[in-house]
């Protein structure tokens, strides 16, 4: 089983990426979308999380909830308070990583889309990379399109991530989507038979 890294700074296109392996039936793992589960349905985390940070837990119906904006908040001005989150959800995201890889290996090839792949060394455990990048424009446009989202957030976001230069030394395959859904499509495509032959 090859195993692809997708990754890339907030609003360069990750998510895209994702869906279009998942429409050439290559299954993806998606971070992001496993840590809002984890936040929003494990009552262990929501114990964990009203302990640190009471403000950010309201109780609606008798349910207790996370709002994941006032968190987010909290977490990307400190770096101490991020890693307070970090030792509770990245165990829980490894533990359903390695199910989902497990459970893939029918698979020839399998997606994982880690936003700080490279940044918490997980790049290792991939064979090959897809790196993803756009302008600073486009990234900020994109970005600020999203509820909830300020250029203070999104800046502060951004300095919790590697440089696109940092991560280019580590020769992943770029893949540009500045120039719309079609160029990136062949990007992936290119990468993926670049891949086949490479493996055979």
């Amino acid at each position: 089983m090859i195993i692809i890294g997708i990754t890339g700074s907030i609003g360069t296109g990750k998510t895209t990426v994702s869906k279009m392996l998942k429409i050439l039936k290559i299954p993806v793992f998606d971070s992001d979308k496993k840590v809002k589960e984890i936040l929003d349905n494990n009552h262990l985390v929501i114990n964990k999380v009203s302990k640190i940070w009471p403000e950010v837990v309201s109780i609606n119906q008798n349910q207790r909830k996370i709002n994941k904006v006032l968190l987010g908040n909290k977490i990307f001005k400190n770096k101490k308070e991020r890693k307070k989150l970090e030792d509770i959800i990245h165990p829980l995201v490894e533990k359903e990583r390695n199910m989902f890889l497990q459970s893939s290996t029918n698979f020839r090839i399998v997606g994982l889309d880690i936003p700080l792949l490279y940044e918490i060394g997980l790049d290792k455990k991939c064979d090959y990379v897809f790196l993803m990048h756009t302008s600073k424009k486009i990234q900020k446009n994109r970005v600020l399109m999203r509820p909830n989202m300020t250029e203070k957030k999104f800046e502060l976001i951004n300095n919790v991530q590697w440089s696109f230069e940092k991560k280019a030394k580590r020769k992943p395959f770029i893949i540009s989507t500045s120039f719309g859904k079609l160029i990136t499509f062949i990007l992936i495509l290119y990468y993926l038979l670049k891949i086949k032959f490479r493996v055979e």
